[in-house]
């Protein structure tokens, strides 16, 4: 292809992207509008209010809950190099670069992507069934803390012992586990505890 057509494929798909479209923007306060000023942007009431709903939408139960265990099961701290190799190669500039176009064109998930380029806007799609998948995990998750907490209530705790029908002939109470005495003198290793196979 010739460096003239490209030049004319370019100038067929250009689009004056960042344009305020015709009719009422999305930023546009109504006194404004009214007034025939151009429309103004919101901005945030402080960096604090910024900094606390950021960290809202990124500190989750992946933070408080997974990051603990992944640690503890890939290595301990040998865990932290790859990650934070990661967490500063490709998380923290993926996230920047979704609040900066975000801040820069005005626009949602999606339309933000369809704005610089309308391939893009199989991103935003993307990322909005990457989140409600997630959502459907995390749930679960929230879940099993509620279900948690109201059984805690009980007088008699349903993973404190073995009586109950969904223990198997392995499980073995805490008591029993620690006690001394000759005839459990065999090996536990093949026992389970009532926590575990409450929760299993």
């Amino acid at each position: 292809m010739a460096t003239k057509e490209k030049l004319q494929c370019l100038k067929d798909f250009h689009k004056d992207i960042l344009k305020p479209s015709p009719g009422k923007s999305p930023g546009t306060r109504p006194e404004d509008e009214a007034e025939g000023k151009p429309p103004q942007r919101e901005k945030w009431a402080s960096k604090m209010d910024f900094v606390l709903s950021v960290a809202g939408g990124f500190v989750g139960l992946g933070n408080v809950w997974r990051f603990p265990y992944l640690c503890y099961k890939n290595g301990g701290g040998a865990f932290l190099i790859p990650y934070f190799i990661f967490l500063f190669g490709g998380g923290l500039p993926v996230f920047f670069l979704e609040v900066i176009i975000g801040q820069y064109t005005s626009e949602g998930g999606i339309t933000c992507w369809e704005k610089i380029c309308p391939l893009f806007a199989g991103i935003g799609y993307a990322s909005i069934v990457i989140v409600s998948l997630l959502n459907i995990y995390y749930i679960i998750i929230l879940a099993w803390a509620t279900y948690y907490l109201f059984n805690s209530f009980q007088s008699e705790l349903p993973w404190a012992h073995c009586n109950h029908s969904w223990n198997t002939p392995q499980c073995l109470e805490d008591t029993l586990r620690r006690n001394k005495s000759l005839w459990i003198s065999l090996s536990t290793t093949n026992f389970t505890s009532p926590v575990t196979e409450f929760w299993e």
